[in-house]
């Protein structure tokens, strides 16, 4: 009869056990983590929105009720919308940055990974030819 890892005494398995249990609860909660960070961040941007719409609101009620004149002159209206166009552009470029880091940075997690069996054979044959060395002969 075969002990579960649960009932074994040995130390590798116990750890093994620990680290699958660690593991499976990241996994579990990380999407409720990102989710919940993605519904902060939106509500932040729409909170953002709504106070800078409040602020202009005042802000054109009191010069409307100043009887200020409000009219901008046409080259003034083209470097505002230049000047949102270039921040635009600056943004997706930014943005675009941002996403190819994080997409190479998953790239090479990915492949060291991957290589992770790998490099335990390398230590393994390492370790192999240290005990070799250490072991004296029979």
């Amino acid at each position: 009869m075969s002990k579960t890892i649960s009932e074994t005494k040995d130390n590798f398995a116990i750890y093994q056990q620990s680290i699958d249990k660690y593991f499976t609860n990241v996994e579990q909660t990380v999407s409720r983590y990102f989710q919940a960070f993605t519904d902060l961040q939106e509500e932040y941007i729409h909170a953002w929105r709504n106070i800078i719409r409040a602020n202009l609101s005042v802000q054109k009620e009191f010069v409307t009720k100043s009887g200020f004149d409000t009219t901008m002159p046409e080259s003034s209206q083209e470097i505002i919308r230049n000047m949102t166009d270039e921040f635009l552009k600056t943004r997706s470029v930014r943005d675009q940055i941002a996403i190819s880091t994080i997409e190479v940075a998953k790239k090479n997690i990915k492949t060291f990974s991957d290589n992770a069996s790998s490099f335990a054979d390398l230590n393994r044959d390492i370790m192999q030819s240290w005990i070799s060395l250490c072991t004296p002969a029979k």
